[in-house]
């Protein structure tokens, strides 16, 4: 167990305002690829900001986020460590996305053992929660699972990121929090995604005063390159550095959380939050193409789903030097499947049965893939299964392999941006609204449009389904792929694009990363895809209702190559950009290696 004392040396960490694109030495760079366009030319594919090194690699939503994890390698610590802190930090500089009000889910693959481990530190409902909490006059109410106090879940970052880096780290806990605890006390400059998100929320969170009024200076909005301090969640950060979650959980913060949760219309009480527990699951495993994948098992539905679709893809050629409309007609179908059984029979597995290895087999895949048809679509009715068989759910995302090969893949979250919008206004803390990841009302879409049963009712102390899909990939029982991305349930595509533009297409990672993406989550009947996806008449004609806009999801990867070198890829999407531990012969407080000049537009 890792001590809380103060006394440790404090780590110090750079804080980086303007990420210069050096080439790491000695590591070759990724050559261009090219694809077929229409009419037969060849065009260089797009690629994500990358980096490459011969020891560990961060790959997280904001740059700063990359450089503490890789920091924290550079002093000592392994993917644990640096997973824990990029977490803390990222919390700090995306606090729209993930932060100690929320929850979330970790792999972790140590090395020496090769086991992965999965802690599960989903939020919870409160034991006060009823099925019907949020349905007045028969019909679910959205704002009341967006918005309030009790749209809020039990927290419990606090308590994993803990678990985590007390199990598996090799650094003092102190080392791991104080990188975060500075950035929030000492200022950080404010990115441009966090101006984007206040912009874009202003209006609703003008509704919220003290929350707003975080990200105010005289009387106006913060706007990128500002320098912003957070002197509450220092507070707090300081108080879980030097205690750890007990502070949260059976302290004075914890009785914060009640008092103002309640104020704003919730229903928590003390002992929701001294009965919190991380949960060791588990991971849903399954394999592709000769690749071993491990993912989140419920009440995630990432994994069960993604497994799922890889099950059913593996039986189909897909293209080998581009991504053709039908090669995408088969992802397509493939997910539509998958999705409507993640409706039909996905729910906390503590409270619910659910058929997961009846889902993730491959005999079960065949009978989907004997389904789809080669040029069109099914009625709605007919995807997935109807029939109960035996058993034979605004995020961030970092991904870790380090230098020894010890692998992580973790996602936190408050939900939609800023949560609940509910301040705990002493310390800093935005809750979370993932209540509104519950099934308010059966047949009915919750916040991201998808439709669930009773498996994911609301109930005293459940844990909501959720899509997040931290994953690890192994090849020849090797290392290969940390991998997951945020976004709701575009999280799965996202993850599933990745592995497979890499697997199936042919790309480099930073090409794998860039690429045009795609959704589909069965209902609503839509086909959502980025303006760059090539082929959509054709795709149009296979059936697919299409509607253009701007991707959901952000993926983050690290891959390690067969001569056991690394490569992190950040997604563009959300100004992420990955950083590599920088060589011991480097100086001490020398910047972490950052991306070559390998970013794309989107």
């Amino acid at each position: 167990m890792q001590s809380l004392t103060t006394a440790c040396t404090v780590l110090r960490v750079l804080l980086i305002s303007a990420l210069l694109a050096t080439p790491v030495a000695g590591i070759a760079q990724e050559q261009p690829n090219t694809q077929t366009a229409q009419g037969g030319q060849k065009t260089e594919r797009a690629r994500a900001p990358a980096v490459h090194s011969a020891r560990g690699i961060v790959a997280t939503d904001h740059p700063q986020a990359s450089a503490v994890g890789a920091r924290i390698l550079a002093n000592g610590g392994n993917a644990a460590d640096a997973g824990a802190a990029a977490l803390l930090a990222n919390g700090v500089l995306n606090p729209f996305a993930s932060g100690l009000g929320g929850g979330g889910f970790c792999l972790y693959r140590p090395e020496d053992t090769g086991k992965v481990h999965v802690i599960d530190f989903r939020e919870k409902a409160p034991k006060k929660a009823t099925r019907d909490m949020f349905v007045v006059d028969g019909e679910p109410v959205r704002e009341m699972q967006l918005r309030g106090g009790k749209a809020s879940g039990i927290p419990g970052e606090p308590a994993g990121l803990w678990a985590l880096q007390n199990r598996f780290g090799s650094l003092e806990w102190s080392q791991v929090v104080d990188p975060a605890y500075k950035l929030a006390n000492d200022g950080f400059s404010v990115g441009g995604l966090l101006e984007k998100r206040l912009d874009s929320k202003a209006d609703d969170l003008e509704k919220h005063p003290k929350l707003a009024a975080l990200f105010k200076q005289d009387g106006e909005w913060v706007d990128e390159g500002d320098t912003l301090t957070r002197p509450g969640l220092a507070k707090t950060l300081k108080l879980y550095r030097d205690e750890g979650p007990i502070v949260f959980y059976h302290g004075k913060i914890g009785e914060a959380i009640v008092e103002d949760v309640n104020e704003a219309g919730g229903i928590f009480s003390s002992a929701d939050l001294t009965s919190y527990s991380v949960v060791n699951r588990e991971p849903i495993t399954g394999t592709y193409r000769g690749y071993q994948v491990f993912s989140m098992p419920p009440p995630s539905s990432g994994g069960t789903t993604l497994v799922e679709t890889l099950n059913i893809l593996e039986g189909f050629e897909l293209s080998e030097d581009e991504r053709d409309a039908k090669s995408l007609h088969l992802v397509i179908e493939s997910l539509k499947h998958a999705f409507a059984d993640r409706a039909r029979w996905l729910g906390d597995t503590d409270f619910v049965d659910v058929p997961v290895a009846r889902l993730t087999s491959k005999e079960y895949a065949k009978e989907l893939r004997q389904k789809i048809k080669l040029d069109g679509v099914l009625p709605l009715e007919e995807y997935g299964s109807h029939r109960q068989v035996p058993d034979d759910s605004g995020t961030t995302h970092v991904s870790v392999i380090d230098e020894a090969g010890n692998m992580l893949a973790c996602t936190s979250t408050i939900n939609t941006s800023f949560g609940s919008m509910v301040l705990v206004d002493e310390y800093g803390l935005i809750m979370n609204n993932e209540m509104g990841d519950f099934t308010a009302m059966p047949g009915k879409p919750n916040n991201y449009g998808l439709i669930g049963t009773g498996q994911n009712a609301v109930a005293p102390e459940k844990r909501p389904l959720s899509s997040m899909s931290p994953t690890l990939v192994l090849r020849d029982g090797k290392p290969y792929l940390a991998a997951g991305a945020s976004g709701g349930p575009t999280i799965i595509t996202g993850t599933l694009l990745g592995l497979i533009n890499m697997v199936d297409f042919g790309m480099t990672p930073a090409e794998a990363i860039a690429a045009p993406r795609i959704h589909h989550q069965w209902r609503p009947e839509m086909l959502f895809t980025e303006p760059s996806v090539e082929d959509q008449d054709r795709l149009q004609e296979f059936g697919h209702k299409l509607r253009l806009g701007p991707a959901f999801n952000s993926v983050q990867i690290v891959v390690r190559h067969p001569d056991e070198t690394l490569t992190g890829v950040s997604d563009p999407r959300k100004m992420g950009r990955p950083a590599a531990e920088p060589a011991p012969t480097e100086a001490p407080n020398k910047e972490p290696a950052e991306p070559q000049a390998e970013t794309t537009e989107q």
